[in-house]
């Protein structure tokens, strides 16, 4: 998962090579402080999880523990899952990067390395499948057609007349980027889903939804569905990317809003679902925070607010290279995401089989400062309920109404936690 990098002006190469080692480096320097006796906490003491309904929990950390820690998690409840940087090339130690040959704010998407398709298949055939499989593909290329149409080599690769013809071709033959290597998983490993990381029907989006009305997100996101309409048919589903940038109330309502937008926006095409890619720790792009774990009622949202915002799975990502084999678990807060899903867990068939109702757009609500409310109704008189208040103390009550059956249920959160109401018959059952 690429990281938001330096703007100064080198070669492509040199650009790759230094966002690698500032990778590492931060990465290596933000191994997480020791319990007590100087290991971390053993698999051994965490709870597992099973979730149902068609819900899903993928675990996609990666360390130098081998398959160790990948084993524990599956028997805990995690499924597997394949993720893939498509574009690299490991074998030539990075001659035939194709990002690299893409270089910064490209426009001319009718210029592939001949190389391409070479590097590319071999990549997805050099990785096995578990099922499930993710092309982590990001690169930067121009979105702004008119600048592309003015360069006279761009506009002859495209044939195009007419601005408005080369715009289409100019957003079709960009998505083929993405859309030929779904296409060619699904080739090498038949029976495998192919997901994006990367492009998104709703790119993700921070301060681009906040204090936004619906209209003004539309307008700021209008290349996204342009480009995805051609990418579509090559994926069987999407990913919405909510890694948390800040330790602030926001972070929660931009968790919950970037999967709510991307389920919107998706339904056009059908009810494929939507997995949300999690991280443990803070967005290296903000440098305060910069790779430190995520503060515990951040994980706790993490585990549970996507899937109350249309979400049928979370995907946890990590590259931990300090993790080595009997380290214990790779994160300190695991136990609190491990807690988290066990709760979850207990209203996942509700959750799943249930018709997700979205009173307010968590855009609304994060504008306003209200709590964010959430309900899956299953019957008449059964119904799942989410509350979160992330503007509260830590010992304030906030009281919630959520309707369920014709009924106000009058519920309560205490701080800024994530609670659960399993409703049925008028009964109320905290998790």
């Amino acid at each position: 998962m690429r990281t938001i990098s330096s703007k100064a002006a080198m070669a492509p190469a040199a650009r790759v090579l230094r966002r690698l080692c500032l990778m590492a480096l931060a990465l290596l320097a933000s191994a997480p402080a020791s319990s007590a006796d100087g290991k971390r906490p053993a698999w051994e003491s965490l709870p597992g999880f099973e979730l149902r309904g068609g819900l899903k929990a993928y675990w996609n950390v990666s360390d130098w523990s081998l398959d160790a820690n990948p084993r524990a998690a599956y028997a805990r409840g995690f499924s597997p899952i394949t993720l893939l940087n498509t574009f690299a090339d490991y074998v030539n130690k990075q001659q035939e990067n194709i990002n690299v040959f893409l270089g910064e704010k490209n426009r001319n998407p009718w210029a592939r390395p001949p190389f391409f398709e070479k590097v590319v298949r071999r990549n997805i055939l050099g990785r096995g499948s578990h099922g499930v499989f993710v092309n982590d593909i990001e690169f930067d290329f121009e979105q702004d057609a008119r600048i592309a149409w003015n360069d006279e080599v761009v506009r002859a690769a495209s044939g195009a007349a007419t601005f408005e013809a080369f715009e289409e071709a100019y957003f079709r033959q960009w998505a083929s980027w993405y859309a030929q290597p779904s296409a060619w998983v699904k080739e090498i490993h038949p029976g495998t889903r192919a997901g994006i990381y990367g492009v998104q029907p709703f790119r993700r989006d921070f301060y681009g939804i906040a204090g936004k009305t619906a209209q003004q997100i539309d307008g700021t996101h209008q290349s996204d569905a342009r480009l995805w309409r051609y990418i579509d048919p090559f994926v069987d589903f999407y990913v919405a990317s909510v890694y948390v940038f800040f330790n602030q109330p926001a972070s929660v309502y931009y968790m919950a809003a970037n999967v709510e937008e991307n389920v919107q926006r998706t339904r056009r095409y059908g009810e494929r679902p939507v997995y949300a890619y999690t991280w443990m720790r803070y967005h290296n792009s903000n440098a305060a925070e910069a790779n430190r774990e995520l503060d515990p009622w951040l994980v706790e949202a993490m585990a549970i607010v996507p899937y109350f915002s249309g979400a049928r799975a979370s995907v946890l990502w990590g590259h931990e290279p300090h993790i080595k084999a009997g380290d214990g678990q790779p994160y300190q807060r695991m136990d609190v995401y491990m807690q988290a899903l066990g709760r979850l867990a207990k209203v996942s068939e509700a959750l799943g089989t249930g018709r997700l109702v979205i009173d307010e757009p968590a855009h609304a609500a994060w504008n306003a400062r209200r709590p964010l409310v959430r309900r899956s109704v299953v019957s008449e008189t059964e119904c799942v309920v989410m509350a979160t208040n992330p503007w509260a103390a830590e010992a304030h009550v906030t009281p919630i109404e959520a309707n369920c059956g014709g009924a106000r249920e009058r519920l309560t959160v205490r701080g800024k936690g994530v609670a659960l109401f399993h409703v049925r018959d008028g009964a109320v059952t905290p998790h």
